[in-house]
């Protein structure tokens, strides 16, 4: 054997088959030495954990899933919850509304009514000249809101914007079925009727 200049000779000398013994017992130890009942059953053991670990985090990824499906529906509803009731306070608010611009249609009609009555009188054109001002006035701000005034004397009778509160016989065939007289104006807010006018209609 050739000897080592630089080995300690205070050292013990190296036993190649001891240190592959050990190295094998490590190894079998570990779990991945070759062969053997062992470490078939650590490979086993090993898979079997694995597998567990795989269904668990699969098990955990479902009830993920479904949380987060139920959370979406639940989100879901609460949107739809909030749109109908924004949708029912917003018809709420314009159905008060109505009924509170509707009650100044009254003043309106008193108005025209004294108009009306002013004008039987001479002298009573300063009177008239007033109260056609706050007629104005008040059908302006009315119109603020949307609030129109709707003709009716000779339009073609219609359920939706008059109120039939009489018949009228009527010899001219153009007037059947028609507005021919006024009783009470009618009114619009936007496209849709706020009070129906009360009107008279021909009927041949």
């Amino acid at each position: 054997m050739v000897s080592d200049p630089d080995r300690d000779p205070d050292a013990p000398d190296f036993d190649a088959v001891a240190a592959a013994k050990e190295l094998d017992d490590m190894l079998v130890l570990s779990g991945a030495g070759g062969g053997g009942a062992e470490s078939a059953e650590y490979i086993a053991t090993m898979e079997a954990e694995i597998e567990a670990l795989n269904a668990l985090v699969a098990n955990k990824e479902a009830l993920l899933q479904r949380a987060n499906q139920r959370a979406d529906q639940a989100q879901a509803e609460i949107a739809a919850v909030g749109r109908r009731v924004a949708n029912a306070s917003a018809k709420e608010l314009e159905q008060r509304t109505r009924k509170i611009l509707e009650t100044f249609l009254p003043v309106v009609d008193d108005l025209d009514r004294g108009i009306v009555a002013a004008k039987q009188h001479a002298e009573s054109a300063d009177v008239v000249t007033g109260l056609e001002l706050v007629r104005r006035n008040m059908l302006s701000r009315l119109g603020q809101f949307g609030v129109t005034h709707a003709p009716a004397l000779g339009e073609p009778f219609d359920p939706q914007r008059h109120e039939a509160i009489a018949l009228v016989p009527v010899t001219n065939a153009a007037q059947d079925g028609h507005v021919i007289d006024v009783m009470r104006e009618g009114y619009l807010i936007g496209e849709d009727t706020l009070r129906p006018a009360g009107v008279a209609v021909g009927k041949c």
